[in-house]
C-alpha cells in the first residue's frame, strides 16, 4: 500500500468553520476519490498549528498513486479543496506532498 500526506496551511483557522466545511467538501470529494483505481482510504484532518490541514489518501500499489497524481484527478481533488479551505497567502501557502510505501 502507498501512503499519500499532503500537508498545507489554509485560510480557516476557527475550529467550527472548519467543520461546517468538511462535511460537504467530504460529499463531493469522496465519490471522486472512490472511482480512481486503487484508492483505498481517504482522511481529511486538521493540523497542530491554526490553519495547517493534512490529507492522507491510500493507494493500492505506487502505480495507482502515480496514475492519481499525473492523470489529472489529483488536480481535481486539489480545486475542489482549495474551494473549501482556500490555501493561506504566501509565504505560508506551500502544499507539501510526502509518499511511502507500506507493506
Amino acid at each position: 500500500m502507498v501512503i499519500s500526506t499532503l500537508r498545507r496551511t489554509t485560510t480557516v483557522t476557527k475550529p467550527e468553520e472548519w467543520d461546517a466545511r468538511r462535511g460537504p467538501l467530504l460529499a463531493r470529494l469522496r465519490p471522486f476519490l472512490e472511482r480512481q483505481p486503487g484508492f483505498v482510504s481517504h482522511e481529511l484532518r486538521r493540523g497542530d498549528e491554526p490553519g495547517a490541514m493534512v490529507e492522507v489518501t491510500a493507494w493500492r500499489t505506487g502505480d495507482d498513486c502515480r496514475a492519481y497524481l499525473r492523470g489529472g484527478a489529483a488536480a481535481m481533488a486539489a480545486t475542489m479543496l482549495d474551494a473549501a479551505f482556500p490555501t493561506a497567502p504566501y509565504p505560508n501557502g506551500n502544499w507539501s506532498r510526502a509518499t511511502t510505501e507500506q507493506p
